[in-house]
Order: C-alpha cells, then sequence, then structure tokens
C-alpha cells in the first residue's frame, strides 16, 4: 500500500468515512453567499463614485466569499472571524439606516440585519450529540 492510499483508509484497509458537515453550517455557509451578493449588488448600486463603501464592500464580499467555503468545515476560527465582520457589518447597517432615509434601502437594511442574526444563530448554536435529551 502507498502511503497515498494508506492515509485514504481508516486504517483497517476500508475507505475512511466521509465527514458531512452538520445542515446548520451548510445552511450558514448558503447564507453567507447570500451576503456576498449583496455586497456586490452594494457595488453596483448608485452612487457611482469609489469611495470608502466601495473598499467596504469589495473587501468583505471577499472575506465573506472566503468563509463561505471554509465554514462547512466547522473550525472555530473561521466562525469567529465570521462573527466579527458580521458584527462590523451590523454597526454599519445601523449607522447607515439613520443616515439614509429611502424605504427600499432601509428594508434591505432590516432584511440584511436578519439574515446576519440568522447567520449568527446557526454557527454558534450547540450541536445536539444522538445521545443528548431533548428538553
Amino acid at each position: 500500500m502507498t502511503e497515498t492510499t494508506a492515509s485514504r483508509t481508516d486504517g483497517k484497509g476500508g475507505p475512511a468515512p466521509t465527514v458531512v458537515p452538520p445542515r446548520r453550517l451548510r445552511t450558514a455557509a448558503v447564507l453567507v453567499w447570500v451576503l456576498v451578493v449583496e455586497h456586490v449588488f452594494a457595488l453596483v448600486t448608485p452612487p457611482y463614485e469609489v469611495g470608502v463603501e466601495h473598499v467596504f464592500h469589495l473587501t468583505f464580499g471577499a472575506a465573506y466569499a472566503w468563509l463561505a467555503l471554509r465554514l462547512p468545515a466547522g473550525r472555530r476560527a473561521h466562525r469567529v472571524l465570521l462573527t466579527v465582520l458580521l458584527g462590523i457589518q451590523l454597526v454599519g447597517r445601523c449607522v447607515v439606516f439613520t443616515l439614509i432615509t429611502e424605504p427600499w434601502i432601509r428594508v434591505l437594511l432590516v432584511l440584511g440585519a436578519l439574515l446576519t442574526i440568522a447567520v449568527l444563530t446557526l454557527i454558534w448554536r450547540p450541536t445536539r450529540r444522538a445521545g443528548d435529551r431533548v428538553r
């Protein structure tokens, strides 16, 4: 057996079990992709001058895309980084909500805030194990 095939087995000659990420992390990753789309939408929405908000949407959109790919692995570091970014964005949403009075933008900000809360709930909710009692 070669080294590469040995690393793919469970040590008993059979194939290694496939690790499937929890459904909640896969769902959270999909919702993070929605946030990526939201940032792209913000980049193509007027005003078209390049400013601080464009740098924000470019960097956060790229960071969310990177994290959406890694989130299903369930690493704590990725969840912490995503939490920090979502926290910064949530504060930004509140600031923009007070500055901009256009109803359609405010609706999008509220929907985005609800999406943020949903992602945070999904990535930090404790996982129930098979032997745990339902209370």
